[in-house]
């Protein structure tokens, strides 16, 4: 029978607490010291507004994250347990007498002494430690006991029967039973403890556990992965629908529930919110074609939230600033709660395969990093450009319309654009912004099969595409080659370079310029794949770690029929306005007959012919004809293959989206 031997002094206790801790301590203190900090931008815009949103930001995070918070008193805690325990595992001794009987190291003998020796020691050891010798009576009882196990050890060494028991299993008395050691402290098994320990365990698996999942779930339940409720989801997707523009979204993404409980609606507020509408008004009828023509007075307090969203959302695109310091603190978190909620209206867009809803999408959540209206001039992204200076960037020469437009001239015509308005300090401030504005170009478009050299019907294609950030020369070099795609572009660039955890050479994705938004904006790019002419969307990627170039691959089902069928990859940055790439590509689906037939392995013997199986393979065979069983397959075959075209011209998407080309007129089979 196995025998429990527990750790009676704690010493190998305290190493797995010193182990457990560890494992929990040190990627706790790594996250609480370095987590929340990013790499630091290379080029830091020094424009007022930035310097100025970096400064709240950092106040910001100052207030949200203070020196005693409970992070930090836990993990002081934590940090003090752990040098308490270590100093009890330096100071406790292992009892290794307790646990290993030996009859070598009672007499002071190596392994293996003589006769001789033994007898030599325990002549030594009676005399040192004769009771006779022993002045009280805890040194005579001690003496006692030593002497018992020197005596003890000499028979086990000197004894023959013991001596073949000590070396064949280890004991004078032969073989014991089957002991297991047990890295718990003696008193954690005590009978007088057992209450106590009892009660912590009940404390912390049936009282503390259960209330933090239920504390986790009530607050999971209400939202999805992206952190947008549920409530809200389910309202968008009742009302989006394939012919939204900019203004039904925005008036549609202010039904949020989310802004039922972060804004308020205040009757001491109705002053400051007069007097944003008249400067919204205002600003409208001086910079836009648009009206405001919300009623200053709504019926119900649902319109009135929505109304109050809808004006905080529509100041900030036209980068007005309230002067109540309540309404302007909520109109950041309107701003910021309206970025977020741009991805649900994302997803469901995708889900239904709506190119133009999507696209849209898109171009409202740039609006929102960039503050602007709709419609406004991209070039209003750059410093101390105002709307009334947009009229000297019209020229006869030169009509510079975007950021990358300005980009594209020399430096004597872009000195003679920014000189007529800006003086040397803001003229320099507005190139360095331009020039760290993204220069997409799709340098590698490529429609792949696995194993395949003919793209066959219905198979599963991969669409193999590389973005690059480029410069001004490869610009104009795409210019005059008319596109930025490179044909000749070998396979080897197929393969992207797997990003390792530990490697810190890694550079950080940086910052969008956008002074506007109140939070640090990381730019994404959404990489569409479609059909423009027919709005519809049959895959999507999403790419956020774009630095200098960046792979990308999109898996879609081919068209059902041979033929040349037209597509077009969009890319969009949900950051920057103006910046988008787009290519035409042409994808070729050959007869399913130029996909090689697989050979047959011969060294698989056949099935026996009363099986299914036997009969399929008879099918096969030159001449083989079917038996029953056969019979009714080619039937169930046949209602299978029916109920599957009936099944895909029901159906708006097969594998990452679309498998109905039944509409298209790109495809040469009619020819």
């Amino acid at each position: 029978m196995a025998q429990y031997a527990y750790d009676e002094t704690g010493a190998v206790f305290n190493y797995f607490l010193l182990t457990l801790l560890a494992f929990v301590l040190l990627p706790s203190t790594y996250s609480w010291a370095f987590g929340g900090r990013k790499a630091a931008t290379k080029d830091v815009c020094r424009c007022d507004l930035c310097a100025k949103k970096r400064r709240r930001i950092a106040a910001m995070k100052k207030r949200e994250q203070p020196i005693l918070s409970t992070k930090f008193i836990l993990l002081s805690f934590g940090w003090m347990l752990f040098a308490f325990v270590a100093y009890k595992a330096a100071t406790t001794a292992v009892d290794e007498q307790a646990t290993l009987w030996n009859p070598y190291r009672i007499l002071g003998l190596e392994d293996n002494a003589s006769l001789e020796a033994i007898n030599k020691a325990r002549k030594a050891l009676i005399l040192k430690w004769h009771p006779d010798k022993a002045r009280d009576e805890a040194a005579k009882i001690l003496a006692t006991e030593t002497t018992v196990e020197i005596y003890k050890a000499v028979k086990a060494l000197t004894d023959e029967e013991s001596k073949r028991n000590w070396d064949e299993w280890g004991h004078p008395d032969g073989k014991q039973s089957f002991q297991l050691g047990l890295a718990l402290p003696g008193w954690l098994v005590r009978e007088g403890n057992s209450y106590k320990v009892l009660f912590v365990y009940t404390a912390m698996f049936m009282i503390l556990l259960p209330a933090l999942v239920a504390r986790w779930w009530s607050k999971a339940k209400k939202l999805n992965k992206d952190k947008i409720m549920n409530p809200t989801m389910a309202k968008f997707y009742r009302e989006l629908n394939a012919n939204l523009t900019v203004k039904p979204l925005m008036e549609l993404i202010c039904k949020a529930d989310e802004f039922y409980t972060t804004i308020t609606l205040d009757k001491a507020d109705s002053a400051a919110q007069d007097k944003l509408v008249e400067q919204v008004i205002v600003t409208m009828e001086r910079t836009t074609a648009s009206r405001w023509t919300k009623k200053s007075t709504p019926k119900d307090a649902q319109t009135a939230m929505q109304q109050k969203v809808y004006l905080l959302l529509v100041s900030h695109l036209l980068r007005i600033t309230p002067k109540s310091p309540k309404l302007a603190e909520e109109q950041r978190i309107v701003a910021e709660t309206c970025a977020t909620l741009v991805g649900g209206l994302l997803q469901i867009a995708i889900s239904r395969q709506w190119l133009s809803t999507a696209l849209t999408v898109v171009d409202l959540g740039q609006m929102i990093t960039q503050a602007l209206y709709p419609h406004q001039s991209p070039l209003l992204q750059l410093p101390n450009v105002k709307l009334e200076d947009i009229r000297h960037f019209k020229h006869k020469k030169h009509q510079v319309t975007t950021i990358r437009d300005l980009i594209d001239l020399d430096e004597k015509e872009q000195d003679a654009i920014l000189s007529k308005f800006l003086d040397k300090e803001q003229k320099d401030l507005a190139l360095h912004v331009a020039h760290q504005y993204p220069l997409l170009r799709i340098t590698k478009a490529k429609f792949k099969m696995l194993g395949e050299d003919a793209i066959i019907p219905n198979a599963i294609v991969t669409l193999i595409i590389k973005l690059e950030l480029g410069t001004k020369s490869e610009m104009e070099i795409d210019k005059k080659n008319g596109t930025s795609i490179n044909a000749n572009a070998d396979d080897e660039d197929d393969e992207e370079p797997k990003n390792n955890w530990w490697d810190t050479t890694k550079e950080a994705v940086p910052l969008a310029h956008s002074p506007y938004f109140p939070a640090e904006k990381t730019p994404v790019w959404w990489v569409y794949f479609g059909d423009i002419s027919q709005n519809r969307l049959i895959t999507v990627a999403k790419v956020n770690d774009l630095v200098t170039e960046k792979t990308v691959r999109l898996q879609f089902q081919a068209p059902p029929r041979p033929g040349q069928w037209e597509f077009q990859v969009l890319v969009k940055s949900d950051a920057h306005l103006a910046c988008d790439a787009l290519a035409s590509l042409k994808l070729t689906v050959s007869p399913p007959e130029a996909a090689p037939l697989q050979e047959e392995d011969d060294d698989i013997s056949d099935p026996e012919e009363d099986t299914i199986a036997g009969q399929m393979n008879a099918m096969r065979k030159p001449g083989g004809a079917p038996g029953p069983a056969a019979g009714k397959r080619g039937a169930a075959e046949s209602n299978s293959d029916s109920e599957d075209e009936n099944d895909h011209a029901g159906r708006s998407g097969g594998v990452n989206g679309v498998d109905n080309y039944e509409d298209s007129d790109s495809s040469d089979e009619d020819e």
